[in-house]
């Protein structure tokens, strides 16, 4: 199985190539490549073996810090029988829907550390084996089947939304959406609903964020899904201005959570993430859009510094720090909003998240304009 890349990898390249004095030419030969070849490395348009890494570290004396950059895919508890079952759909069995449900846990965390856009090559082999055994399964597991199927194109579809490829992203969110209803699935029925709001969000579309989102919340999901739904219909009201809706909301997100909270086994392994930091940061978020700054400065603050160590750096937390910090320019704190900024670069590269990247630098050179 290939590794799964780090995002930083082509410009580290780059960086150590060019602080050792080498050209690409002058580099190929040596790592037994070519001009090309180390290029499109550089540039993200391809991805390096193993062994051409830890080439690369001798040649420029990087002390493993290119093969660093390299992580092995998770691996399934029985790969040898996904393989087989790849090949055989219908030889299917609750060993490897098992082995299939650890497999996706693993890549919702490596999602984390490493982006979207690094998991999508690995992502879409499995997105393929699990369409061929949705499609192939009969008979006493077939419900088994596609929940779990289900699942994997959530993830997908996630992935595909998180890296701005929406129409894609929307196509696996309405196959999950599918799997989930035949599976009789509805935490998966209200988190597709809940995700296609999202993707509403990200067009400004309020009506829908609210609309979804709140179609969403009356499904009998568990409260930690219903939770999620409904602080994101808090945040379409925010985008139309509607206050009293939006403190509401707001209030019943955060029992829900309370509810969730007692009864954690209820919660499905998808909303692993969700917690009293993250609904502190949708409220965050929430009070931005209404204006509110000295609110939003607060709540973005107290959610960022309460999330777990894994997911502080997860690109997903970006668009919480471009929050916060327009809203600490708009205050008069240009200082640390130029530092937030900076670290959403940086996180935007570590994890090939060129939005962030890119809002990050656009925010930066009209927050230098206004001084």
């Amino acid at each position: 199985m290939p590794p799964i890349v780090d995002g930083r990898f082509g410009s580290e390249l780059r960086r150590l190539r060019m602080a050792a004095g080498f050209s690409l030419r002058q580099v190929a030969p040596l790592v037994l490549s070519s001009r090309g070849h180390l290029h499109d490395l550089e540039t993200g348009r391809r991805q390096p073996t193993v062994d051409l890494a830890g080439r690369l570290d001798a040649v420029l004396n990087a002390d493993g810090i290119l093969s660093g950059m390299l992580h092995q895919a998770p691996m399934p508890a029985d790969p040898e029988r996904l393989a087989y079952v790849a090949e055989h759909p219908r030889a299917v069995d609750p060993a490897t829907l098992d082995a299939l449900a650890e497999s996706l846990a693993a890549h919702r965390r490596l999602e984390d550390t490493l982006g979207a856009a690094s998991l999508l090559p690995a992502i879409r082999a499995q997105l393929d084996m699990v369409s061929a055994l949705a499609a192939e399964t009969a008979g006493t597991l077939r419900s088994q089947v596609v929940d779990v199927a289900a699942q994997w194109a959530q993830f997908g579809g996630w992935l595909y939304a998180a890296s701005d490829r929406r129409r894609l992203a929307g196509r696996w969110y309405g196959v999950a959406l599918e799997w989930g209803t035949e599976a009789g699935n509805p935490d998966m029925i209200a988190t597709v609903l809940s995700m296609r709001g999202h993707l509403a969000w990200a067009g400004r579309r309020a009506n829908a964020v609210i609309d979804l989102s709140a179609a969403a919340a009356r499904q009998p999901a568990s409260p930690g899904v219903r939770a999620i739904a409904t602080q994101q219909q808090a945040r379409g009201h925010a985008l139309i201005g509607e206050a009293n809706e939006v403190s509401d909301l707001l209030d019943q997100a955060v029992e829900l959570n309370q509810t969730a909270r007692q009864a954690p086994d209820r919660e499905p392994p998808w909303i692993y993430f969700h917690s009293p930091a993250y609904l502190a940061m949708q409220r965050g978020l929430a009070y931005r859009l209404l204006g509110w700054n000295a609110n939003a400065i607060e709540s973005l603050r107290s959610g960022l510094a309460g999330l777990p160590a894994e997911s502080s750096g997860a690109a997903w937390t970006g668009p919480y720090l471009l929050r916060l910090a327009a809203a600490l320019a708009d205050t008069g704190e240009a200082d640390e909003a130029f530092d937030i900024y900076e670290r959403v670069q940086h996180l935007g590269r570590a994890t090939r998240t060129t939005a962030l990247v890119d809002q990050a630098e656009d925010a930066v050179r009209a927050l230098s304009a206004r001084r």
